[in-house]
C-alpha cells in the first residue's frame, strides 16, 4: 500500500484509503493509537491550541482532505480548508488532528459551515498518540558517519522520518551540537547522504557501553525527497504487515 502524497508531517503518517470505508480505514490506523478514551475529551481538544487536520468522510473514494484546526466555538470543533477541495458532505467523518505534543484520532459529526469554517460536533471518543512516534518508523538499516578529520564510524540505525532519525553507537564518541556526514542505507528502499547534527545522546535504557543518538538531517530540496522516499518505502512496509483490520469496525 503506497501512503498519502500530502507531504506535511500530519499527512506523512497516513495511507492511501484505497476505497475503504471509514471504519475499515480508523481500524487499519487503530494500531498506532493507545486505547480509547471517553471522558475530559473537550479538555484535551479545546486548550486554545491550533493545529493540522487531515478530515475524510464517509465516501469511499474521498482521499482525505487537509484543514487548519482552529480550536473550539460552543461546543464545536473548527476547522478551515487548507487547500481548495473538500468533500461536500461530512455528515459522519474521520478527523486526524495534530496539536501539541500529540496527534488525535476520532469520528465526529458536522454540524453546519459558516464563512469558510466548518464545524464539528464533539466527538464521544478519541484516541492518542505522541506526536514524534507517529512520525517515525523503526528500521533495520546502516548509517555511516563521517568526522571532520575522515574518522568513519557505522552504527546501526534505530528509527527513521523524513527530518530525523536515531541510531545506536558507542558511548563517548558523539555529543549533542556536532555536526557530521552521514549516510543511510536501508534494504529494498535505498540511500541518502546528509549533513546531520547531533541533538541527543541518551545511555539510559540501552546495552551497556551503547548509547541511542539522535540526529536532525540538514536537507537539500533533492536530498529531502530521497528522505521522503526511504520514509514512505518503511511505513508502506511497516503497514502491509499489520494484522487484518476488518474485525471490529463498529462507528462510535
Amino acid at each position: 500500500m503506497s501512503l498519502t502524497s500530502d507531504n506535511t508531517e500530519l499527512g506523512m503518517m497516513l495511507p492511501l484509503r484505497s476505497a475503504l470505508s471509514i471504519a475499515e480505514y480508523q481500524q487499519l490506523m487503530v494500531a498506532e493509537f493507545g486505547d480509547p478514551m471517553f471522558e475530559d475529551i473537550a479538555s484535551m481538544l479545546c486548550t486554545g491550541e491550533h493545529g493540522d487536520a487531515v478530515i475524510l468522510s464517509s465516501d469511499s473514494l474521498d482521499s482525505g482532505a487537509h484543514f487548519y484546526f482552529d480550536g473550539c466555538d460552543s461546543q464545536a470543533l473548527v476547522f478551515r480548508l487548507k487547500g481548495s477541495i473538500a468533500a461536500e458532505d461530512y455528515k459522519k467523518a474521520l478527523i486526524f488532528i495534530e496539536m501539541g505534543d500529540f496527534i488525535y484520532m476520532f469520528f465526529a459529526d458536522m454540524k453546519y459551515v459558516f464563512e469558510g469554517r466548518y464545524h464539528f460536533d464533539l466527538p464521544r471518543m478519541i484516541y492518542r498518540r505522541a506526536s514524534r512516534g507517529a512520525k517515525r518508523v523503526r528500521v533495520e538499516g546502516a548509517i555511516t558517519l563521517r568526522k571532520m578529520g575522515g574518522a568513519e564510524q557505522v552504527g546501526h540505525l534505530h528509527d527513521f522520518s523524513p527530518s530525523g532519525a536515531s541510531f545506536m553507537a558507542p558511548k563517548g564518541i558523539y555529543q549533542p551540537g556536532e555536526k557530521v556526514l552521514a549516510e543511510f542505507a536501508i534494504a529494498d528502499c535505498g540511500t541518502c547522504e546528509t549533513v546531520v547534527t547531533i541533538v541527543r545522546v541518551q545511555e539510559e535504557g540501552v546495552p551497556e557501553g551503547q548509547c541511542l543518538v539522535g540526529i536532525r538531517m540538514a536537507l537539500t530540496k533533492d536530498q529531502k525527497k530521497r528522505a521522503e522516499h526511504l520514509y514512505l518505502c518503511k511505513k508502506a512496509d511497516e503497514i502491509q504487515k499489520r494484522p487484518d483490520y476488518s474485525r471490529n469496525t463498529r462507528i462510535f
